[in-house]
């Protein structure tokens, strides 16, 4: 396996986080939003507050190459939940997925919430229910179900799917 560095996200990498995401709706089925719906504003947005109130770690290609994925999860900036970090989105490159980058991410998020977001004590994600794969790695990680989202996601013309909240407990 390539030697990969896991870091903290810098506003830097918003360009290639960009691409990132870009490369990753395109092949459907993990991201919620489309490629067309992947812009320079949205990554902005979840990155400034990712870097501001939550966590944000990109996995870097050997040598430079690009990135292989990024991790972020931030706070409502809500009093009554300051507690909870949330909107946690995972994107791994197609060519790197199955390399375990995404355990190592999360590994590395839930390190990094526990040094230094100590009053951080929920981290909550959404997950659709067809992605087993997805499912099956969160609950290695100690996420647990909380429950189903039926019909929450709309998956083409009159076809709809539930998504599945999950949440990690400090």
């Amino acid at each position: 396996m390539p030697d990969y560095t896991i870091r903290a996200a810098t506003l830097a990498d918003a360009a290639a986080i960009e691409t990132l995401y870009r490369t990753v709706a395109e092949q459907g089925g993990g991201l919620a939003r489309s490629s067309a719906e992947i812009t320079a504003d949205y990554v902005q947005a979840f990155l400034t507050r990712s870097l501001a109130d939550g966590v944000v770690l990109v996995v870097e290609q050997p040598e430079g190459a690009g990135l292989a994925g990024e991790i972020h999860a931030y706070g409502s900036g809500l009093r009554i939940f300051a507690h909870v970090l949330g909107e946690l989105t995972l994107a791994i490159h197609p060519r790197h997925q199955g390399q375990k980058l995404g355990y190592q991410l999360f590994t590395a998020l839930l390190t990094a919430v526990r040094q230094r977001l100590p009053h951080v004590q929920r981290v909550e994600l959404l997950v659709r229910e067809s992605n087993q794969r997805a499912i099956a790695l969160y609950e290695k990680l100690g996420f647990e179900r909380e429950g189903r989202l039926l019909g929450r996601v709309c998956t083409g013309p009159g076809q709809f799917e539930a998504d599945i909240p999950m949440a990690w407990h400090a």
